[in-house]
């Protein structure tokens, strides 16, 4: 599963899916996503379920991104934000 971490590899996520740039019925490549974790926020764990030795989910909030039902990729969702507004990689 790729992890992404820059708006290039979203990019060419989007190419590699068949999905348009904006997005736009990625149901038609047969594209879901489902968000995880508990904050959010961009500077800690994320992309899998991190707990501490007390059991505490300290996870940052993602989302993961299927294709016919698989997981193909996760990307953290205050970053996705993030370039939504503006930030550069």
């Amino acid at each position: 599963m790729k992890r992404i971490q820059t708006k290039a590899e979203l990019v060419e996520l989007a190419r590699e899916l068949g999905v348009r740039l904006d997005w736009h019925e990625p149901d038609e490549q047969d594209v879901t996503a489902t968000t995880h974790g508990r904050y959010f926020d961009n500077a800690g764990p994320w992309g899998e379920t991190h707990r501490s030795r007390d059991g505490y989910d300290y996870t940052e909030r993602y989302v993961k991104i299927h294709q016919n039902g698989k997981p193909v990729a996760v990307v953290n969702l205050a970053t996705l934000f993030a370039w939504a507004t503006g930030l550069e990689d």
